[in-house]
């Protein structure tokens, strides 16, 4: 009995424990497949995120080569209407005689080179442009599609609540803590331990419930209906960015050779210009020196803009020509002498050599300027590749691109990864293949192919490859590849071979994935979509970016009007499916080529026009009959243009014979009264006296041997970063300022000395410095300054120790000079003399922007007598010449004016009177020197100065102070200045 009730009671228990068991199971089972299905939709939105970016990309990259290109082809289109205009609206010879012929060879000849390059640009461009925008938009709408699942799929992650019926009696009643809990720390080494496209390994005991189990083993796997293992690296980029890798190469060449070809373009129309300059000025406006100043300055651009666009630093292996492309400049400088040689006014049989040897220099450089250029625009593969060592920021591109790395920095390509770098992942990649491990652990080696699969692969891989080469290597397929594809399929078959022959295990495979891939990028780029014939192997992505997206192109299947596929494509294409048009490469340097064929043959005619004349083999244009029907003429006339039955000389000359004689006949000639009518110097009216008056002038100007001889630069040690701008002379010494107040303070003597530097404070406020001034009679120590917008302070004495720090404010009675608000001087002095009743008067003189040759003197009333001070105008006085000029007050009321071009006038505020006009040695402005101002140095010889000025050493970019003065040898009989 007892045993009986224990048993019901034990079997009550079981059941109790049985049907909780059950509860708390199929609980976690609900739970678990309401997170799954959450989890499959975050994993889809998160890929159509991705997906959504890549797409982005695409878009943004199709997107800068179609501006890009847009805007080559507008430039290039307005060169070619500014070519147009040099031949017609701008050409020469309307008004007068024609140009030399060799001018116009080397003016039109340039010219049409930029029409022909711009033309090519234009279809470059356009070419590109159009290819890249419908490569983008097939790979937006066939390949690069966003992963919306399918039914199926969504079928396939949701989870019935009946479900919990299949499952193994051991995860129904599964003890809780005793059995595993449900919850994998990691899939690592599930994922690392097989392929992906391998089916889940045998499950050992003890492992989670078999619900979370499987979803596990299908992320591993893929998608729910996952594509097949392509064998890519884990690290490899995203499908978008290898698609367009491919597709890129179609137009990369077109929108590099676009931007170089414009480059060809510029170059040539600017010489064009050059020369055109060199016609017109001397035959239209007869102006001998504008005509060589003109195309100089054009020339400067040139080669700003060679320097601009080419690496000169580059020399690619097969270079014959370096730095070469110096010599179009120097062309144009042999042409311009040469032009200006042959319009002098006397004739001379020298001058007539010397002109030729300058234009035969001219075509010489022009021929060897254009060898320079033809040998730069071709591509690297074919001159030779410059190889430098690879820095972070260089510019980079894959190697299978033909285009020259002598324009790297004006490409403006943007080529696609071909990595992941950290922290980068694909998704979209994920959902489809299945999640893998760290794609940056196993960086470059296969996705999923472990260890053991190796040797299985790489037997498909051989099986592959041979289908593969066998194609590629017919005689119908090889033939119709281009020359680039032809030389890439010998050498991976010369390394297939040799990783066949090794037979290294380890090694082979990897060298067959290389291969693999490198026939997959020659056959995208020759355009085989239909490719070789199936041989069981792909390493391709077996389909597109989309989930929904096939293995095979549409293009390659034939259906019937059910939709069923009746028949496959897997013959390669026909020769004249494949053909490619003509390289851009080959198009831009047959033009330049064609171009140093043109100078060879304009070299050759130089040759004959020295022997028959410039104008021998053509007729005047204005003369009604042709050559042939003309009347036959004297010997001495046979080949002039001018076509009149009358010998030369019979009647009078009209301009166009005159022309014809002068400029366009054998030099040798001698038609008119047997010699040049400018074979011999004419009696000249003497137009030269003014001339040799403003010679005089100059001369005058120069100093003496002795004034220079008693001239010196004070021995001085400045203060570092120092650049003085202000100069004041005084009874206690010289002072040098910078305009932001530092200064150093001198004696004028002969011997070396070390400047003693102080600085002024309480000026922060105001602007820089213009002007610094003592008073003259050196009553006190208070030293004056004046800004560049007027406003005046005063320094207090006595001056700082070396080193210290002299306290400034705002002058007494007045705070600024008498000019308006938004004023800028550029000259100023200001000092304290006595006026006519004794007492102190402040005086400034100044020189306003807004009126620059004049000085304006002023005297400020009124001050100290307790009203308000104002200012007086004194008076004006003319700035002797339009340079830099300097201001100061010296001696008893006198007012010094000294300019950068020498002047030096000195007028007494009294009665105006002039107490000295003369000259001195030591201004002058330019890239070594910049004089500064000067002032009147105390207790010596009258009219001696000081001159601060900067100069600089020849290669050298640090400016040092220096400072003039003559009659330092009395100063120091003299005794110190100051104590």
């Amino acid at each position: 009995m007892a045993t009986g009730v224990a048993g019901v009671a034990g079997a009550g228990a079981a059941a109790a424990a049985g049907f909780g068991l059950f509860g708390y199971n199929r609980e976690n089972f609900l739970y678990d497949s309401e997170l799954r299905f959450e989890r499959f939709n975050a994993g889809r939105e998160f890929a159509i995120g991705q997906q959504e970016q890549f797409r982005a990309d695409i878009k943004a990259l199709s997107a800068l080569t179609a501006k890009k290109n847009g805007i080559y082809a507008v430039v290039a289109t307005l060169d070619m209407a500014l070519c147009v205009a040099l031949y017609c609206a701008g050409r020469l010879g309307l008004h007068g005689p024609a140009p030399p012929g060799w001018i116009m060879c080397l003016w039109l000849t340039n010219n049409a080179a930029s029409f022909g390059f711009m033309a090519v640009a234009v279809m470059l461009a356009t070419h590109a442009m159009l290819r890249s925008q419908a490569a983008a938009t097939h790979l937006l709408t066939r390949k690069i599609r966003v992963p919306v699942p399918t039914l199926k799929q969504l079928n396939q992650a949701r989870k019935f609540a009946s479900e919990f019926e299949q499952q193994s009696w051991g995860d129904i009643f599964r003890v809780p803590y005793l059995s595993n809990n449900g919850a994998p720390k990691t899939d690592d080494k599930l994922g690392k331990s097989r392929a992906r496209s391998a089916s889940p390994a045998p499950r050992a005991s003890r492992k989670a419930s078999s619900w979370i189990r499987e979803e596990f083993d299908t992320d591993h796997a893929g998608a729910v209906t996952a594509t097949n293992v392509n064998n890519l690296p884990a690290d490899v980029a995203p499908e978008h960015f290898r698609l367009y890798g491919q597709c890129q190469k179609e137009w990369v060449q077109y929108d590099v050779y676009a931007r170089i070809a414009i480059f060809m373009g510029f170059m040539c129309y600017i010489q064009s210009l050059a020369y055109y300059g060199l016609g017109h000025i001397n035959i239209e406006l007869k102006a001998f020196w504008v005509a060589i100043a003109t195309p100089l300055v054009i020339e400067v651009l040139h080669v700003l803009l060679l320097r601009f666009d080419i690496i000169t630093a580059r020399q690619r292996q097969r270079e014959r020509l370096p730095h070469c492309q110096w010599c179009g400049p120097a062309a144009v400088v042999c042409a311009a002498i040469g032009m200006a040689l042959d319009f002098r006014v006397k004739f001379d049989m020298t001058a007539i050599v010397v002109t030729w040897v300058f234009i035969f220099a001219a075509f010489i450089l022009q021929l060897i300027y254009a060898l320079r250029l033809l040998e730069i625009v071709l591509p690297d593969n074919v001159i030779g590749q410059y190889k430098a060592k690879e820095q972070i920021g260089d510019s980079w591109w894959p190697t299978d691109w033909n285009i020259p790395s002598t324009f790297a920095h004006v490409l403006y390509i943007v080529a696609p990864p071909t990595r992941l770098q950290p922290g980068q992942f694909d998704i979209v990649r994920e959902v489809k293949e299945g999640a893998g491990p760290d794609p940056f652990a196993d960086a470059g080696e296969p996705r999923g192919g472990g260890p053991s699969a190796l040797p299985k692969d790489a037997g498909a891989q051989v099986q592959y490859l041979d289908s593969v080469f066998d194609w590629a290597l017919s005689e119908q397929v090889f033939g119709s590849l281009s020359e680039e594809s032809q030389q890439s399929v010998k050498e991976e078959f010369a390394a297939y071979s040799g990783a066949k022959r090794a037979g290294n295990e380890s090694e082979a495979p990897k060298v067959f994935q290389s291969c693999i891939q490198n026939m997959e990028s020659m056959i995208a780029f020759e355009g085989m979509e239909g490719g070789p014939p199936a041989a069981g192997y792909n390493s391709d992505s077996g389909g597109s970016g989309g989930m929904s997206s096939g293995s095979e192109d549409e293009e390659a299947q034939d259906y019937n009007w059910e939709g069923r596929q009746v028949t496959s494509k897997t013959e390669p294409k026909t020769a004249s499916s494949t053909a490619k048009g003509m390289e851009p490469w080959r198009m831009v340097s047959s033009i330049q080529a064609v171009l140093c064929g043109a100078w060879v043959f304009l070299l050759m005619a130089m040759i004959v026009d020295v022997f028959c004349g410039d104008q021998a083999f053509v007729t005047g244009p204005h003369w009604s009959k042709p050559p042939m029907t003309r009347m036959s003429l004297p010997k001495h006339e046979l080949g002039t243009p001018f076509g009149f039955p009358w010998y030369a000389g019979a009647k009078p000359f009209i301009p166009e014979q005159m022309s014809w004689h002068e400029e366009k006949r054998e030099a040798m000639a001698d038609v008119i009264t047997g010699g040049r009518r400018l074979a011999s110097i004419p009696t000249l009216v003497d137009h030269t006296s003014h001339l040799k008056s403003a010679l005089h002038g100059l001369l005058d100007m120069i100093p003496s041997e002795a004034a220079s001889a008693a001239a010196h630069a004070l021995s001085v040690s400045w203060p570092g970063f120092f650049e003085p701008r202000l100069l004041a002379c005084g009874p206690h010494g010289v002072a040098a300022l910078t305009s932001r107040g530092v200064g150093a303070m001198l004696a004028p003597t002969p011997g070396h000395q070390q400047a003693q530097t102080f600085r002024l404070g309480g000026l922060g406020h105001l602007p820089p410095l213009l002007a610094a001034s003592w008073q003259p009679s050196g009553a006190s120590d208070d030293l004056l300054v004046v800004t560049h917008a007027g406003d005046l302070a005063a320094c207090p004495g006595p001056r700082p120790p070396a080193g210290g720090i002299w306290a400034c404010g705002s002058a007494a009675g007045a705070a600024r000079l008498p000019v308006t608000d938004g004023s800028r001087l550029l000259a100023a002095a200001a000092t304290w003399l006595r006026s006519h009743t004794g007492e102190p008067q402040l005086h400034v003189a100044f020189i306003d922007k807004a009126v620059p040759d004049l000085v304006a003197l002023f005297a400020l009333i009124g001050a100290g007598e307790g009203e308000a001070a104002s200012w007086m105008p004194l008076g004006e006085v003319r700035v002797p010449d339009d340079h830099k000029a300097s201001l100061a007050f010296m001696g008893d009321g006198e007012l010094l004016i000294t300019t950068a071009a020498g002047a030096v006038l000195r007028r007494r505020l009294r009665d105006g009177a002039i107490m000295a006009d003369s000259t001195h040695s030591f201004g002058g402005s330019h890239s070594s020197l910049q004089w500064l101002g000067a002032c009147g140095l105390h207790d010596a010889p009258e009219g001696s100065l000081a001159h601060l000025r900067l100069h600089r050493g020849e290669g050298s970019q640090v400016w040092r102070p220096e400072i003039m003065a003559a009659g330092l040898d009395a100063l120091e009989a003299a005794g110190p200045l100051f104590q």
